[in-house]
């Protein structure tokens, strides 16, 4: 099965989004006082360098998955495309990560994590901007189930999003302005 490659506008879109978010994460997280990257609002919360953790270790997750993509034999379902690019970052729905993927200490600071994540989106950017036939490609996604490939990354894009979006809640709680001293 095969449907029409991922198009010059499609591609354009993808890296967009995928710099757009980017940029969202990084001014996110370039206010957090060393002092505050530890807290949790609540026990069962993750604190923001957990978070950023989540964030690297998923982003080379994705990357992987994409550049080890199986041949798809169902055609690409485009509405896929618009819930992701619209719900992707919505924070009101809650999904349960991948256990290989939780936090587990793998750097011990939020410079050794951002570095890690900049790190991996620059090798994604770099292949999406001369990946052929995304749309060709499965992936097998841990929430979504089946995507193609291209799919895959509108989603890596929308998940630094969405974490951004938790690193910024945290940001609103109380431990965390008495921990950056606010």
């Amino acid at each position: 099965m095969t449907t029409a490659p991922q198009s010059a506008t499609e591609r354009d879109q993808l890296l967009a989004l995928l710099d757009q978010s980017t940029q969202v994460y990084l001014n996110t997280i370039s206010s957090v006082p060393a002092a505050a990257v530890n807290v949790k609002p609540t026990p069962e919360c993750w604190s923001i360098l957990e978070v950023a953790e989540h964030i690297a270790v998923a982003e080379h997750g994705m990357y992987r998955a994409i550049e080890l993509a199986a041949e798809k034999t169902t055609p690409t379902d485009y509405d896929v495309d618009q819930k992701i690019i619209l719900g992707g970052a919505n924070r009101e729905f809650k999904f349960q990560a991948p256990e290989k993927s939780h936090p587990k200490g793998r750097w011990k600071t939020l410079a050794e994590c951002v570095e890690a994540f900049k790190t991996s989106r620059a090798r994604s950017i770099e292949f999406l901007k001369s990946a052929e036939a995304l749309r060709n490609k499965q992936v097998q996604h841990p929430a979504l189930g089946p995507v193609d490939a291209y799919q895959c990354a509108l989603i890596m894009a929308k998940h630094v999003e969405r974490h951004s979006a938790q690193i910024e809640e945290i940001k609103h709680s109380e431990a965390y302005r008495e921990a950056a001293g606010e």
